[in-house]
């Protein structure tokens, strides 16, 4: 199956779902070096939100629709912007570099984006404030101090080459088989 044939059948699933599930929209025809990224945090908002596709809700977690990462959940995205952004927005980001981490459930990349109307000046982490850079990495690496046997290892930041081959690699993980099968099962 090709990325394109993935693109039509979340495309179609997407349109066709009485609940319009965020972790099918398309992939961005331009992914690995532009994503479509959905906002769960907007900026200086300080609760971690999640979406449940099941609820088709937010809870407590943005990620890269269409893509699986190796924790089998849907790519997670940080978005470098100066304005904040609400809870469910779908952003269009150029993929900068990603946050090395891993934690309880295995390896989990953090893809850094800006949003792509933020035009020139962005592309890649020697563009982003240093303090940013350190700030998100402090976060993560004690963001589940408080949880009983929950430990987080960060290894640091990688550039803009490996995290579109990180980006590229969940997009192929990525198989929508159930939802196609639900789909196909609604006619």
């Amino acid at each position: 199956m090709t990325r394109k044939d993935i693109r039509n059948i979340t495309k179609r699933l997407f349109e066709n779902s009485k609940r319009h599930n965020l972790e099918l929209v398309e992939i961005n025809e331009n992914s690995p070096y532009v994503v479509n990224a959905v906002v769960e945090i907007p900026k200086g908002g300080s609760a971690k939100y999640e979406y449940n596709a099941e609820l088709d809700t937010f809870q407590l977690d943005g990620f890269v629709p269409s893509t699986m990462g190796q924790d089998d959940d849907p790519l997670d995205i940080l978005i470098y912007n100066n304005v904040p952004i609400e809870r469910g927005t779908i952003v269009e980001c150029n993929v900068i570099g990603a946050l090395d981490m891993e934690d309880s459930h295995g390896q989990d990349w953090k893809i850094l984006g800006v949003p792509t109307y933020r035009g020139k000046g962005y592309w890649s982490l020697k563009d982003v404030d240093p303090m940013f850079l350190k700030i998100a990495d402090n976060f993560f690496r004690h963001y589940k101090d408080l949880e009983d046997q929950k430990k987080v290892t960060v290894r640091g930041w990688v550039d803009k080459k490996p995290a579109l081959k990180i980006v590229d690699d969940c997009c192929e993980r990525f198989r929508p088989i159930e939802s196609l099968n639900e789909f196909v099962g609604e006619f």
